[in-house]
């Protein structure tokens, strides 16, 4: 078995084209725009990547607007570090910045999300320099507790209700 084979998170998939769905009393905040704390756009929610084994929301698929990246890319954002206006239909991601956001890696749809690119995105939103030595961090599943990180506390977005 190829390494790229064993050091892999299957249980991470993309809400759409699942057999799953939000839960009737989660806001669906596919398609909302994604602002900056200044009313800025970055934005908009793509689709969700959701634990099948937990069934919770992980990322937010966020398609980075025009003005950020001339691509368009699609980026990954930690459920824990965003903020929601139902009011406005509005994902806010406080602190960052567009050479920032730029700096995110690019989600490729289809593409199975390693244990290590997990770790990459924990490190750029913790403002880390530098992600350790990738082979100190290939492994084949997660520490029991990488989710109980801030990152993937969920409870931000129920704050508002």
């Amino acid at each position: 078995m190829e390494m790229e084979e064993q050091h892999r998170t299957t249980y991470l998939e993309p809400l759409r084209g699942s057999d799953f769905e939000i839960a009737d009393h989660q806001s669906d905040i596919t398609g909302w725009e994604v602002v900056d704390t200044d009313g800025n756009d970055i934005g908009e929610v793509e689709d969700l990547i959701f634990d099948s084994n937990e069934l919770k929301v992980r990322y937010l698929i966020v398609r980075l607007s025009a003005e950020i990246s001339s691509s368009s890319k699609a980026v990954l954002m930690p459920i824990g570090v965003v903020d929601l206006d139902e009011d406005d239909d509005e994902v806010i991601v406080p602190g960052v910045s567009e050479a920032f956001l730029k700096s995110l890696p690019e989600y490729e749809p289809g593409k199975v999300l390693s244990p290590a690119a997990e770790l990459a995105i924990r490190y750029a939103f913790l403002g880390e320099d530098a992600l350790p030595h990738a082979e100190a961090v290939v492994y084949d599943t997660h520490p029991s507790d990488f989710y109980e990180h801030q990152h993937f506390d969920d409870a931000r977005l129920n704050r508002g209700r």
